[in-house]
């Protein structure tokens, strides 16, 4: 159901919504923030604070979903209309040396469905950060990017003449009626009772089949109280990125994202080759967009999917045949319609008990969920923001915990970055040293 602009009613959450609060409901019962994520743009120039206020105000009186609060309904979580006032942006400075820093602290501050966003301006000594924290029900990552994209457009102020040059004055518009939270149930739409039941027993068994071989997470092997979000940055320079680049067309001949996963998890199978560990498997979650490749303009609710991946101990030690399995794999995968399959099942999920939900979804991995998690967004086109050049662009989430692991790529002016997330107490100092040269290396080759 699309609800149209100004309408008051609740707006349930979608399948992967209602995952992701999950999520959150066990990330905070091990003492950890919770399920969000901050994205982040990184100006060239100072923004002007009031200025900043006033676009958020007119964006939220433009878009009534950046007003809504999450509530309990007899049907479920759900959205509602929240009368406050919208939060207006805080200014943090910081050194230069200190936003990998900052940014970690800021991304374990607690957003929920009560308030789930926040804006904050990082501000160094010679340029401004603008970090839009989001709770991971509100959106996905391409959403985000939508909104903060429309939040610092220059489209002038409705009705009147735009602000000065360096400040054009912000959305004058409101978003598309398609930019909605009920996208992520489209692929369901036309199917019956029925087909979904047999579309959640396929993926059912197909899940089982990967149970039968054992995964492992670090989040296990720590086995002690988990700490705060860690990230290690790597970010090639235009030179390496054509050259990853040029070795995806030359060993991969298939999509960048093969060549990621697996360098990934050569990097963590390294961790646990280094621990002594050698497990006959790693399991990954992909996320894959549900938005049409041209022309998607929604900004709000989880419109993505996953696609699980196996790794087998023979896989990691030859790219090709390693790129030849994934290959297979989504191809069945989209064979056997086990993405849609995946929609399926949590859609049925979403009426159990978030304990119970969370007991079948790790049950048959012996209490794991995956091995590490891993992300390719895509490429970041953002180029001003409020009137302001963009250096660079990024999504930064919190760690899922289990697995307390995970990769996140994106590209922004003709550069690869990928983020190596962790909580503190997976890793010792001196494997979390080393994570930035693996990674490179395994993108780039020996």
């Amino acid at each position: 159901m699309t609800v149209p602009l100004g309408k008051v009613l609740p707006l349930p959450l979608g399948g992967v919504d209602a995952f992701h609060l999950v999520n959150d409901r066990v990330m905070r019962s091990r003492g950890l923030a919770g399920n969000h994520c901050l994205f982040v743009v990184e100006l060239d120039g100072r923004l002007d604070v009031q200025r900043l206020n006033r676009r958020i105000e007119r964006a939220v009186a433009l878009a009534p979903e950046l007003s809504r609060r999450l509530v309990r309904t007899p049907a479920g979580p759900a959205w509602v209309d929240n009368p406050a006032p919208p939060p207006t942006v805080r200014v943090r400075g910081v050194t230069t040396d200190g936003v990998e820093t900052a940014l970690e602290a800021l991304v374990d501050e607690r957003v929920d469905g009560s308030a789930p966003w926040a804006a904050t301006v990082l501000r160094t000594e010679d340029h401004d950060l603008f970090v839009w924290h989001w709770f991971h029900p509100f959106t996905d990552a391409k959403g985000a990017e939508r909104f903060v994209t429309w939040l610092g457009s220059s489209d002038g102020l409705a009705g009147g003449a735009p602000d000065p040059p360096h400040d054009a004055g912000g959305p004058a518009a409101p978003p598309p009626p398609e930019d909605r939270f009920d996208c992520g149930t489209r692929p369901l739409a036309k199917l019956d009772r029925k087909a979904r039941l047999a579309l959640t027993r396929g993926y059912g068994n197909h899940m089982l089949r990967h149970a039968q071989t054992p995964i492992v997470s670090l989040t296990t092997l720590a086995n002690r109280p988990l700490g705060r979000t860690r990230v290690v940055r790597v970010r090639l320079t235009e030179d390496e990125t054509r050259a990853f680049d040029r070795r995806v067309r030359e060993r991969a001949k298939l999509a960048e994202t093969s060549m990621m996963v697996l360098a990934t998890a050569r990097l963590y199978d390294g961790i646990l080759r280094g621990r002594g560990l050698a497990p006959a498997q790693h399991l990954v979650p992909v996320p894959l967009s549900l938005d049409p490749k041209a022309g998607a303009t929604r900004m709000f609710g989880n419109n993505i999917t996953m696609m699980t991946f196996a790794l087998r101990r023979d896989d990691l030690a030859d790219i090709g045949r390693a790129v030849a399995t994934l290959g297979e794999q989504q191809r069945a995968i989209v064979r056997e319609k086990l993405d849609v399959g995946l929609l399926a099942s949590l859609d049925f999920a979403k009426a159990v008990p978030a304990a119970l939900y969370h007991w079948f979804l790790t049950r048959p991995f012996n209490g794991e969920v995956s091995s590490f998690i891993f992300s390719n967004p895509g490429a970041v086109s953002l180029a001003t923001f409020a009137g302001l050049p963009v250096r660079d662009a990024f999504a930064f989430p919190s760690v899922a915990t289990p697995p307390g692991f995970q990769a996140i790529f994106t590209r922004h002016g003709g550069r690869l970055s990928a983020f190596i997330g962790y909580v503190d107490g997976v890793l010792s100092l001196t494997e979390a040293g080393s994570l930035a040269q693996q990674l490179r290396t395994e993108l780039l080759g020996p």
